[in-house]
């Protein structure tokens, strides 16, 4: 099922580590989501870095899922 890279990078927005947990990386959005907390803690710059970073990677991979789907259906 393609999965939509704004969405999943939207969600990291809204919500930090859902965006990988909307494709499917559950691991991930948790590792993510606790990085973003704890970093949030220590130091808010690393956390907003955390935040761009997993809105790129959600967006990322979430085209690469797409692809790999084309591929399979192709």
């Amino acid at each position: 099922m393609s999965k939509d890279p704004t969405l999943a990078c939207l969600l990291n927005l809204l919500f930090l580590g859902t965006g990988h947990m909307y494709l499917g990386q559950i691991t991930k959005g948790i590792l993510v989501l606790v990085l973003g907390v704890a970093a949030g803690m220590i130091v808010w710059p690393l956390s907003a870095l955390i935040i761009v970073w997993a809105m790129y990677d959600a967006y990322q991979t979430a085209k690469k899922l797409n692809l790999a789907v084309k591929k399979r259906a192709g």
